[in-house]
Parts: structure tokens; C-alpha cells; sequence
């Protein structure tokens, strides 16, 4: 006796399936921010200034910016969180410095410090320098 097992048919389609999208099936949710710090530059020579603005502090709070365990600027936020002040620092230390602001909540921002040196500016007077020594040298031997 022949016995047969059932099968599934098998169905194919020309049309895909659709597949929902993120921006109208579901809504797009960001999520909170506590606050935000940014500096106005990534690197800074000594003696520049950097500015630094944030928000999500407390109203009417005072802020102290620090890096490097010093205070390098203050600020008061203003009624919506916000505040903003110039940072100098005291110390020439090249490398990266971590900006912190507190002010109720803790913000960070990161600059780095750039030490330059030029030797352009000695090379002539060291040359004209040379010239005269020569010089002198040549009418004492032939004098």
C-alpha cells in the first residue's frame, strides 16, 4: 500500500513584503539631554583665549570651569541653563586639557594646548655675527 504525506504548497510572489520605516511607523524619540559644554576652538596657543559656552545648568547657578584640579573661568548661567565665559589658563602645558564646568550638573570639554618655537628669527644675526668675527680675524693676521 502506497501512502502519501500531505505538503505544504509553496506560494511565490512578485511583490515584497512590506517592511515598516522608522519615520512613519514609529516615532522618532531623542533622548534627554542633561547638558552640553563646548569650546569655541579644539587646540589653543598660550595667551590665547578660549571660550567656553554651555547648558543644562540650573538657573541662575554659578559655574566654575576647572582643568588640571584650577579654576581656569566662572560664569552664572542664565534663566534657561545657559552661560558662557572666557577659560585662561594660568601654566603653559602643552597637550590635552580636560575643561570641567560645574554647575549642578557636571559638563566636560576637551582643548588641546600647543607650544610652537621659531629659531628663523636668530639665524641672521648669527650669520652677520660669524662675518664680523671673520673679518676681524683676517685684518689683525694680515695687519
Amino acid at each position: 500500500m502506497k501512502t502519501t504525506t500531505p505538503t505544504t504548497p509553496t506560494t511565490t510572489s512578485d511583490s515584497p513584503t512590506p517592511t515598516p520605516t522608522a519615520s512613519s511607523d514609529v516615532p522618532e524619540i531623542e533622548p534627554p539631554s542633561d547638558g552640553a559644554l563646548t569650546l569655541d576652538r579644539p587646540s589653543v596657543n598660550p595667551g590665547d583665549v578660549l571660550y567656553a559656552s554651555g547648558s543644562g545648568c540650573q538657573p541662575g547657578h554659578s559655574v566654575t570651569m576647572t582643568a588640571n584640579g584650577e579654576t581656569v573661568g566662572t560664569s552664572t548661567a542664565d534663566s534657561t541653563g545657559h552661560f558662557s565665559s572666557p577659560v585662561e589658563f594660568t601654566r603653559i602645558e602643552p597637550g590635552r586639557h580636560f575643561v570641567t564646568a560645574s554647575c549642578g550638573i557636571v559638563l566636560t570639554g576637551a582643548v588641546d594646548q600647543i607650544l610652537t618655537s621659531s629659531t628663523g628669527g636668530h639665524s641672521g644675526t648669527l650669520v652677520i655675527l660669524v662675518f664680523f668675527v671673520l673679518v676681524g680675524i683676517a685684518l689683525i693676521r694680515f695687519a
